[in-house]
């Protein structure tokens, strides 16, 4: 008796330890720039860096936030718009500079192995910028439903994409439901990504709208597909694309 006692014990510490409870962390990426950060700590192998959309730092993105981390990766939700006391929307995401965001994968840098970085919407150029400014390499992105449109095309114009689409040179997994407004346009991103060097592997999420995981009208289906958030992301990471070696 007192052996299973023990061993229960044993399993009941070990599991507060691997799903410890996360904690805030302000990171200084710049003079007077401070990032607050939430961490969701997993070990010190892989981290997910997950940048806000336009939409700013969601309660759906701290909850799938906990689940990745009780998968085995550790999480850092950063919040870019307070750090510069941006309010929250689309025209503030340009006022981010890059910088910020390389800052952030430095400080990780000297913890985690593997650095994953994770966006939607706007927030993809967030990643992609910053990525472009690394210390190191990243193992990969992943984005949800991106928007990398350098505008809004009138009907019957070619959509004109950020440059930093064409200057990425990284693994890259999208992740777009069909029922988004962007679905269209999924190849020509895919070229203008992989211009730059880039590997994309792009999974539909059928009848899946943008925002998905957390909008206010979210159907039956989608709310279902949003609880399952974590195991996409986890599947996204697993299909990354390694990529082909430059030419010297």
């Amino acid at each position: 008796m007192k052996f299973f006692l023990a061993l229960f014990w044993t399993f009941l510490l070990g599991s507060t330890l691997a799903f410890a409870a996360p904690d805030s962390k302000s990171i200084l990426v710049a003079p007077n720039v401070e990032i607050p950060v939430t961490r969701y700590h997993a070990g010190k192998r892989n981290l997910i860096l997950w940048l806000p959309s336009e939409r700013g730092v969601v309660q759906a993105e701290h909850d799938t936030a906990a689940k990745l981390a009780r998968r085995g990766y550790s999480v850092w939700v950063a919040d870019l718009f307070g750090a510069r006391f941006l309010p929250v929307g689309p025209s503030s995401v340009d006022e981010i500079p890059a910088a910020d965001v390389a800052g952030l994968i430095q400080a990780a840098a000297k913890k985690y192995r593997k650095i994953i970085l994770l966006s939607s919407g706007r927030g993809a150029a967030l990643a992609l910028g910053g990525a472009q400014h690394r210390g190191r390499p990243i193992a990969g992105v992943v984005l949800l439903f991106p928007n990398l449109l350098a505008g809004s095309p009138e009907a019957g114009e070619e959509a004109a994409y950020l440059p930093l689409t064409r200057q990425t040179h990284l693994p890259i997994a999208i992740l777009q439901g069909d029922k988004s407004p962007w679905h269209w346009q999924l190849d020509a991103l895919k070229q203008q990504l992989e211009q730059g060097g880039s590997r994309v592997v792009i999974t539909t999420l059928p009848g899946m709208r943008d925002r998905f995981y957390f909008r206010e009208d979210a159907l039956p289906h989608e709310r279902e597909l949003a609880d399952r958030l974590d195991s996409l992301i986890v599947d996204a990471i697993k299909s990354l694309p390694a990529l082909k070696r430059k030419s010297p």
